[in-house]
């Protein structure tokens, strides 16, 4: 084995072993008769390992711009679904730890176990391409908080200020952006789900190690991860085109928080306490999340 080839096998490992094993030899033998006498370049090592990881992602296997928009937006909803949790899992833990330590308590309303119970059915149903059921559960969801918000006064159903005032919470953003992402789903055509449990089992430890609460001491840690996040969604855009969309469709939940906040307090007359520059920045943030996630889109779906 000359050390071309062995470099060359090196390489290869990048792709996931079941695809190594029936094009790994096929793929070998090209490298080698195209290289000739000379030797590895980089762009070509890095042109393997990036292709390799798009075979580990899947990304390889969406041969058209629809079957990438329909993923990307699984993705989105998924990834909606659990930022949603780390939003809501709070008020559970915190009365669970209450419990623990000063014995039986009586929270008043139920509103803080209903919500995130409807928020994991719609995260269970998603991760296993039951879009139906998910859609449900999270406009079961978007109703539950504005009920929890106003009572039973259906009257706030046609008053545009407590409309404002709900929205401008960043908890109420997540469930309502996952229905209109499950929305064009519901009429997709159908693809086998793998590894279904991948998703419940990501919700769990980022509603863990995210959600604020007793535990960790966490207040802004899921606007933290959001933003690290699209950073990485941005650099791995040429690997997987979806995550820098999925990246800027996440952001528009805080974003949108924060433009509601905006036009209630000039609405109310309130003092503003947050700076337009923030905003401005969270906003160029989603551009260019989105813009590398379509470039590399429509790349990936001409490959």
């Amino acid at each position: 084995m000359t050390e071309l080839e062995r470099r060359y096998r090196w390489l290869l490992r990048a792709y996931p072993r079941a695809y190594r094993q029936y094009r790994a030899d096929e793929m070998l033998e090209t490298l080698l008769a195209t290289a000739g006498e000379r030797r590895l370049n980089l762009r070509e090592a890095v042109a393997l390992v990036v292709g390799g990881l798009r075979a580990r992602t899947g990304v390889d296997r969406l041969g058209s711009r629809s079957a990438l928009g329909y993923s990307a937006l699984r993705l989105s909803a998924l990834s909606l679904l659990v930022y949603g949790l780390t939003q809501r899992a709070g008020g559970p833990i915190g009365v669970l730890v209450t419990m623990l330590s000063e014995g039986p308590y009586n929270p008043g309303a139920w509103w803080f176990i209903v919500i995130p119970a409807l928020l994991t059915i719609a995260l269970f149903a998603a991760a296993w391409g039951s879009y139906r059921l998910a859609f449900a559960a999270a406009i079961l969801t978007v109703a539950a908080q504005h009920l929890s918000a106003n009572g039973w006064d259906l009257s706030f159903w046609f008053s545009s200020v407590y409309d404002l005032q709900d929205a401008m919470l960043p908890q109420f953003w997540p469930a309502l952006l996952a229905s209109l992402a499950l929305l064009p789903l519901l009429r997709a055509p159908r693809t086998p789900v793998t590894k279904p449990w991948t998703w419940p089992v990501l919700g769990a430890l980022a509603v863990v190690a995210l959600a604020p609460s007793p535990i960790n001491g966490w207040s802004d840690a899921p606007l933290m991860s959001l933003c690290a996040f699209a950073a990485l969604a941005v650099i791995t855009a040429p690997v997987d085109a979806r995550m820098p969309i999925v990246a800027s469709v996440l952001l528009l939940a805080p974003a949108l928080a924060q433009a509601t906040y905006l036009l209630c307090s000039k609405q109310a007359g309130w003092p503003l306490d947050i700076s337009i520059t923030a905003i401005l920045i969270l906003a160029a943030v989603m551009v260019i999340t989105l813009a590398a996630g379509t470039i590399a889109g429509r790349r990936q779906a001409r490959m």
